[in-house]
This record gives C-alpha cells, structure tokens and sequence, in this order.
C-alpha cells in the first residue's frame, strides 16, 4: 500500500495496492478518459479528502456496510469546481454526462483507503452494481487479512 495525500483537507487518501503490486483504484483511474480522470481527481481530492466518510450524509456517498462505503460523483466539472469554489481547469470546456462510482474504507481516525471504482455510465444495472460491490468487498477483506 502506498500513500498519497491528495490535497489541502483533513483527510489522507491512501490507494490500495494488491500483494501482486496492483491497484485496482489506479487501474479504474486510468482507464477513463481525461475529462473523468480530472473530474474524479478533484472530487477525491476536495470533497472526499475534506470529508471522508461524512460524504455518507449527502448525495456524495453511501454506507454498503460492514466498513465499505461508495462515493458517487454524477456532476460535471464546471458543477463540481462551482460547489467546491475552484475555478474550472480552462482545458476541460465540455459537460458530458458523469456518473462514477468509486469504493472505499475508512482506516484509523483520518485515512480513507481507496479501493476500486467503476463508471456507472456504461452499465447502470443492478448486477454490474452487485459485481462491482462484491470485488470491492473482495479487495477489502483482502486488505485486511
């Protein structure tokens, strides 16, 4: 595992790496286009990393229980930086639909540990949420053992 403090916040961000040297997260991260990687860059870093697991009181997040949580950013980056007070990065003029879904868990008092993500966007069905809740869950465990 390695750690990576994102931002200015009350939180450390850390990414899970697998006993192989993988991190499903970053694998997630990379996989999207640019405008998605900027967007969910952002989120986790002023929202998530302000927050942590308090993002479960708001539309940001939501408790799947027994210590995973989902983070949800469904808005565009001109919304996200004007919620958050940022000016919009000038290379990133376009609003496509957003709909990404990032899992976590919260470690000791200030750590939330990023573990897998996946874009809603594509497949919005129950059972690509249930699959993509029981890895999530895998990862978790995997981390823990």
């Amino acid at each position: 595992m390695f750690s990576r403090n994102l931002g200015p916040g009350e939180w450390t961000i850390e990414v899970y790496e697998r006993p192989d040297g993988s991190c499903p997260y970053d694998t997630f991260l990379k996989s999207l286009d640019p405008y998605r990687q900027i967007v969910l860059s952002i989120a986790v870093e002023e929202v998530l990393g302000r927050q942590g697991h308090n993002v479960c009181g708001s539309s940001w997040g939501k408790p799947l229980g027994r210590g995973l949580y989902e983070f949800r950013v469904n808005k565009s980056l001109e919304a996200l930086c004007n919620e958050i007070g940022i000016p919009v990065p000038e290379d990133y003029a376009a609003n496509p639909e957003i709909l990404l879904r990032a899992f976590f868990a919260v470690e000791g008092a200030r750590i939330v540990l990023l573990l897998s993500g996946y874009d809603k966007r594509k497949d919005s069905s129950q059972k690509r949420q249930d699959r993509e809740i029981k890895d999530a869950r895998t990862l978790l465990k995997e981390h823990q053992a």
